[in-house]
């Protein structure tokens, strides 16, 4: 799982708590050894119910100029529980201890299927202060209708008072004599020709091949002396 080793290793340190996200299917075997190889502790969250989608999402604030219609929903308070947490010294539960990075990959079509508002705060409940959640997804135009959740996932987030830190853009294909050497996988070779055959069918444009994919960077902010009861020093006279 090279993406999962990458951004463990840049945004955590041996030993740190790792929590893997299940939004539609629950993290792999190989997600979770390849993260407790890199001296992690790593554990599981469960987030698949459909249930919990609501109607309305928060959207991007540019939304606003393309169309007037919709509203943004409240913030839930009820929260997914946590799953079972593994490796040398995990934790037994949510008092035991934060996490130092919460990672969850989805799908371009992720909010037809869960409440990204419901996955922010989730992840901001489980971080501890100064920890990062992490967003591993893509675009998808394939049906003949882009699909960007990333407008999405930063709005939720932020919604859930997590500070987005940056969006990396992932290559799939390397770079050789300044153009991009497409070389897909099988299975994404054989998503690109049902697309294709699909999109021929439809008389739809022509797909893309993938060739990025993008990981969004957010951080739970550090709590301040005066917000944890601590007023800071004064001058004295």
């Amino acid at each position: 799982m090279p993406i999962v080793e990458t951004i463990t290793t840049a945004l955590t340190e041996p030993g740190a708590r790792v929590v893997l996200v299940s939004a539609g299917t629950s993290p792999t075997t190989d997600a979770q050894q390849a993260v407790r190889a890199l001296g992690r502790t790593v554990g599981a969250l469960d987030f698949t119910s459909r249930a919990d989608v609501p109607a309305t999402q928060s959207r991007p604030f540019w939304t606003g100029f393309v169309t007037s219609t919709g509203t943004v929903s409240a913030p839930p308070t009820n929260l997914p529980h946590e799953g079972v947490a593994t490796g040398p010294g995990a934790p037994a539960g949510r008092t035991s201890g934060r996490a130092d990075l919460v990672l969850a990959s989805l799908p371009a079509r992720a909010a037809e299927a869960v409440s990204l508002d419901r996955l922010a705060l989730l992840a901001a409940d489980r971080l501890r202060c100064g920890g990062i959640f992490a967003v591993y997804t893509h675009s998808d135009w394939n049906p003949g209708e882009l699909a960007d959740p990333t407008g999405a996932i930063v709005a939720s987030a932020q919604h859930a008072d997590l500070l987005y830190l940056q969006h990396i853009v992932t290559l799939h294909a390397p770079v050789r004599e300044g153009r991009l050497d497409a070389a897909p996988t099988p299975a994404m070779a054989t998503e690109f020709a049902r697309a294709r055959h699909r999109a021929t069918v439809r008389g739809l444009p022509a797909p893309h091949l993938r060739v990025h994919g993008d990981v969004l960077v957010f951080a739970r902010a550090a709590t301040s002396p005066a917000a944890a009861g601590h007023e800071p020093d004064e001058d004295r006279r």
